[in-house]
């Protein structure tokens, strides 16, 4: 379960990184959540309240972004199941027995399914509007049913915390012209070219 959610989480972070570093408005939206909040690190500290797992459910905005880097990111390529009877899906004839691959990225962007603006972009205010009720099966970055990823709900906490962990520290990643894109895949998909500055903000 630990090996499962750091793989996954640490491929998340690096594309949270890169999406931010694309959307500069997204990163002040972020900071404006925080500080209203009052989780905004400056240079007084004292009367801070610590970060817990009430006031990251009440960061609305943040966890929209740690869903669209979820739903757009391909943290993993695909998911395979075994089909246990036959079966027609789309006209397509499935027989008992056959190895079904079922590629994320084609579910997570399909025009059927997500309404708001175009599901190849990266919106996360698509989960406050029409979006936000979508079908729990069009977006499963760790699988879904019985054989769904044991370690989703901690990656799911680590992914949240350490996002929010670091806008709280006014940090601003900034876009470069080597920063790409494109992804290497191992057990999880990374940004194959990542390449981002980092600024420390002036509290």
């Amino acid at each position: 379960m630990i090996l499962a959610a750091y793989e996954t989480t640490s491929a998340a972070i690096a594309w949270f990184i890169f999406f931010v570093s694309k959307y500069p408005q997204v990163q002040q939206r972020m900071k404006d959540e925080l500080r209203e909040h009052h989780l905004l690190m400056t240079d007084d500290l004292r009367g801070k309240p610590p970060v817990t797992s009430d006031n990251l459910t009440s960061l609305i905005y943040c966890e929209c972004v740690t869903k669209e880097i979820l739903r757009l990111a391909p943290i993993a390529g695909l998911i395979i199941r075994r089909a246990t009877c036959d079966t027609n899906i789309d006209d397509v004839k499935i027989y008992r027995g056959q190895t079904i691959f079922i590629p994320l990225q084609n579910i997570h962007t399909d025009t059927r399914y997500w309404h708001h603006a175009d599901p190849r972009q990266f919106i996360p205010e698509r989960f406050l509007a029409e979006d936000q009720n979508h079908h729990p099966l069009t977006m499963i970055p760790f699988g879904g049913g019985h054989r769904a990823c044991i370690g989703q709900e901690l990656a799911w906490l680590e992914l949240k915390t350490i996002i929010v962990r670091m806008m709280q520290r006014n940090i601003t990643f900034e876009d470069t012209s080597e920063n790409t894109g494109g992804y290497d895949e191992c057990i999880a998909c990374f940004p194959k070219n990542l390449a981002v500055r980092v600024r420390f903000d002036r509290p």
